[in-house]
C-alpha cells in the first residue's frame, strides 16, 4: 500500500474509544482535555487534529458518561 498524500489512515485500536474513555473516567472525574490526553497516554491512536471535540461529542452522546460540572464528566 502506497500512502496517497493528503490522505489518512484510520487508526487500528484495541478497543472503541467509548471504552477506552471508560476505563480512563472508571471512579474520576476529569475535564474533557484531560480525558483525552488520558486516552491517548493509555495507548488509544488517533491521527485528527480535532480529537479533543471527538472526545467531548462522545462523552454527551454514548449514554455511558455523566456530566457532573462545567465540562467535568465521570462513568455513570
Amino acid at each position: 500500500d502506497i500512502p496517497l498524500p493528503g490522505v489518512r489512515r484510520r487508526a487500528k485500536n484495541e478497543s472503541t474509544l467509548v471504552e477506552a474513555l471508560a476505563g480512563v473516567l472508571k471512579d474520576k472525574t476529569m475535564s474533557v482535555t484531560e480525558v483525552a490526553e488520558a486516552v491517548q497516554e493509555a495507548g488509544y491512536i488517533t491521527t485528527s487534529p480535532s480529537f479533543r471535540t471527538i472526545v467531548n461529542q462522545t462523552l454527551i452522546n454514548s449514554g455511558k458518561f455523566k456530566r457532573v460540572g462545567r465540562g467535568q464528566y465521570t462513568l455513570k
